[in-house]
């Protein structure tokens, strides 16, 4: 099943953001750990399209429980760089196709 999770900044944390964006790329990258693929991520931008103030990432897994064990353990989630996750299932119509590898 494909999950988004949609995670939002607390304000003035770009200086932990940056300290951590490398663990957070090898976390991603062991995504297969916590029996999840990241089908894409990437880096939501304030209004000036440079500013970081967030992330999301289109998941596969087989249900939500393994995509909350990945969250929890994101290295940005552990140092307090998101002030909110939400996660949701995700029912992809349009655009190129995504099957999911791991159905419920």
């Amino acid at each position: 099943m494909l999950f988004v999770i949609h995670a939002l900044d607390k304000k003035d944390e770009m200086p932990t953001r940056a300290k951590h964006y490398r663990d957070h790329r090898i976390h991603l990258d062991r995504a297969e750990d916590y029996n999840v693929d990241v089908i894409t991520a990437g880096t939501l931008v304030a209004d000036d399209g440079e500013t970081p103030c967030g992330s999301i990432f289109v998941i596969d897994a087989a249900g939500r429980s393994a995509v909350e064990r990945f969250v929890q353990s994101d290295p940005y989630h552990v140092n307090g760089v998101w002030e909110r996750v939400d996660i949701h299932g995700y029912n992809k119509k349009r655009g190129t196709p995504i099957l999911s590898q791991r159905a419920s």
